[in-house]
């Protein structure tokens, strides 16, 4: 089981198979899904992701997958989901998601500098990467607004829903994040 984290709002605790529900009920809406470069039936059923989760995660230092829901404290609704899996040793993948009824309120902006602080400090990556459609300008502002920087463009990369998807490669190395923490914790 994966440690607890908390931000200032929320508690965020690692997914489990009786989250499935709540997460396809906010994944397979159609504004969700025109900005993922994913195919509509890979969000049709919460529970089967989250059970091929649990399966594929890995234990101890063969761990692959960290992935977490997101509650406001006090509420034990899930509002979104992050997550981090190791593609390479010293190398994270991050992905989050929330809830466009909780969208717009800084919340995402919390879990993603959570997850990148769990990535860093307590699983000691080098780097963490996001790639993300172009169509997806919210979740390009977190990335921006967190610390990550654009490092390139991957035209026609993934088919979906059909097309070809274009997504920018967004990363933060280890270094710039310290950086980035060492003033907000000195205050």
């Amino acid at each position: 089981m994966l440690p607890q984290l908390e931000t200032p709002r929320m508690l965020l605790r690692e997914v489990a198979l009786d989250d499935g529900p709540a997460l396809q009920a906010f994944q397979s809406r159609p504004d969700y899904a025109t900005r993922q470069a994913m195919e509509p039936e890979e969000f049709a059923d919460g529970t089967l992701r989250v059970s091929r989760y649990l399966q594929y995660r890995g234990e101890g230092e063969q761990r692959r997958l960290y992935a977490y829901v997101a509650m406001l404290r006090g509420d034990h609704r899930v509002i979104g989901q992050v997550s981090l899996s190791r593609p390479a040793p010293g190398i994270g993948s991050f992905g989050i998601g929330i809830d466009e009824a909780h969208a717009g309120h800084g919340l995402a902006t919390e879990m993603a500098l959570r997850m990148l602080a769990y990535g860093f400090e307590e699983l000691k990556l080098h780097r963490i990467e996001a790639d993300v459609a172009l169509e997806n300008d919210p979740c390009i502002r977190l990335l921006e607004r967190v610390g990550m920087v654009r490092e390139g463009v991957l035209r026609d990369c993934i088919r979906a829903q059909g097309r070809w998807w274009t997504e920018a490669k967004y990363a933060m190395l280890e270094d710039e994040h310290a950086r980035r923490v060492r003033p907000m914790r000195a205050a």
